[in-house]
């Protein structure tokens, strides 16, 4: 019994550093999940900053893992990759917050946007059903219609957009539309001014 005692807490002590050497599984699992989530959240999109951040950090503890997992057993300690995976796991729930919050308020622009460009179609078809017209304007109002049909087009890209999720998207495109139609109306304007004053 005496002489078995020393092996037995040999075995033991071998048994504990070996259980300290092995990596934080646990721990890069939630990093890599969190990380998962911020991508889902779209974090690339709207938070391309804060996603960089997280993704550098998971990249950075991953290497540390990787340079432990090149040790001897005995030699290896994951404190610093424990520290940096944990570190990654809040950069990217960071990203996964400020991209959801930034996508609602993406929505709400976009949204907002596409109002405003169908308001400004209207307001340039009825500026254009009311333009002068005479000789040398055919062409002119022509190429506008041929522009509202185009942006008509355009806007019901921005919509699709809009119903797909792709908020900036849809933002821009209604901006450009929205910017389109009130060009036209200040232009029909203009004329009617001049007209006005040749009159």
């Amino acid at each position: 019994m005496f002489r078995r005692t020393p092996l037995m807490l040999s075995a033991s002590a071998l048994s504990l550093l070996a259980a300290c050497a092995e990596a934080p599984q646990q721990d890069i699992d939630a990093a890599k999940s969190a990380l998962e989530a911020a991508r889902s959240s779209q974090a690339e999109e709207y938070a391309p900053e804060a996603w960089q951040l997280a993704e550098d950090a998971q990249n950075a503890a991953m290497q540390e893992v990787e340079s432990q997992n090149e040790k001897f057993a005995l030699l290896r300690s994951y404190d610093t990759a424990t520290e940096l995976l944990n570190k990654a796991r809040e950069q990217a729930n960071a990203a996964t917050t400020e991209a959801n919050e930034e996508r609602e308020q993406a929505k709400a622009r976009a949204e907002a946007a596409i109002t405003e460009a169908e308001a400004a179609i209207v307001e340039a078809q009825t500026a254009l059903e009311s333009a002068p017209k005479g000789k040398g304007t055919e062409a002119d109002l022509k190429a506008m219609a041929d522009e509202l049909t185009a942006m008509t087009t355009s806007l019901a890209g921005a919509r699709e957009a809009f119903t797909g999720g792709r908020f900036q998207m849809a933002q821009a495109r209604a901006e450009s539309v929205r910017d389109g139609a009130r060009a036209i109306v200040a232009d029909i304007a203009q004329a009617t001014a001049k007209r006005s004053k040749r009159a």
